[in-house]
């Protein structure tokens, strides 16, 4: 019996590779889909308002004139030494309540970065409160005078905000925090106000910040949110449950 000629052993290597390769591309774009999908893919318990006193209150009185609004914003870090550490996929201003709802995201390989930056011993664990947040208001004490907007002019009022609660939960890949800031008050002469990010282990508020994103600015159109029925059912059970 003659052997196989040395063209089919080519033709069977052919198969094989080309068989590796289409598994291999498959492969990367079933984990490119799976990261997409995760990225988006916010905590059911995130994906609406956190209710509190202040917010129940304000909807049992004002609940035809309560409004959420939002802005388009950048909603990602891109600056050389935080490009995709920290995101704000969205947040939510109240007037009503004098309230805004932040939700914050960084991924796992942000905490490796943090270690990393900050010279930690070890990595900050994961869905714990690993970074001091809060806005920062810039108001314009004369607004008749729009030249003198320069960092550290007098004619700048600067307030620092720090949350009153927040709701922690995690996915495979990523860290979410619901963040709720109260008595913040937006005027005619509110210029902007930043969601600034520092390290918990080094806050050092007269440095730059971290990671900052802006919510507001003066001149960005507002976007109306809609109140959902989840929403609105949950602010009603808040409320009955604490009277």
């Amino acid at each position: 019996m003659s052997k196989p000629r040395k063209s089919y052993y080519f033709w069977i290597a052919g198969k094989v590779l080309y068989g590796l390769l289409g598994l291999g591309i498959f492969i990367m774009v079933a984990y490119l889909l799976w990261r997409i999908y995760f990225s988006d893919n916010i905590p059911k318990e995130l994906e609406g308002l956190s209710p509190n006193a202040v917010l129940a209150q304000t909807y049992a009185e004002r609940a035809e004139e309560m409004r959420l609004q939002t802005q388009e914003q950048e909603n990602i870090t891109r600056g050389e030494h935080n490009y995709g550490y920290f995101a704000v996929p969205q947040f939510v201003f109240i007037p009503e309540a004098d309230q805004v709802q932040v939700l914050f995201r960084y991924n796992n390989s942000t905490l490796k970065a943090t270690a990393k930056d900050f010279g930690l011993p070890e990595v900050p664990p994961r869905g714990e409160i690993v970074y001091d947040v809060s806005l920062l208001q810039i108001k314009d004490l004369t607004p008749e005078d729009l030249a003198d907007n320069k960092d550290g002019s007098e004619a700048l009022d600067e307030q620092r905000i720090k949350p009153t609660s927040h709701t922690v939960r995690t996915t495979a890949l990523y860290t979410f925090i619901l963040y709720t800031f109260d008595n913040v008050t937006v005027t005619d002469d509110t210029l902007v106000i930043y969601f600034d990010v520092y390290y918990g282990g080094a806050v050092d508020y007269e440095a730059t910040a971290y990671g900052t994103l802006r919510l507001y600015h003066k001149e960005s159109d507002w976007i109306d949110v809609e109140l959902k029925k989840e929403d609105k059912e949950a602010l009603e059970k808040y409320r009955e449950q604490g009277e």
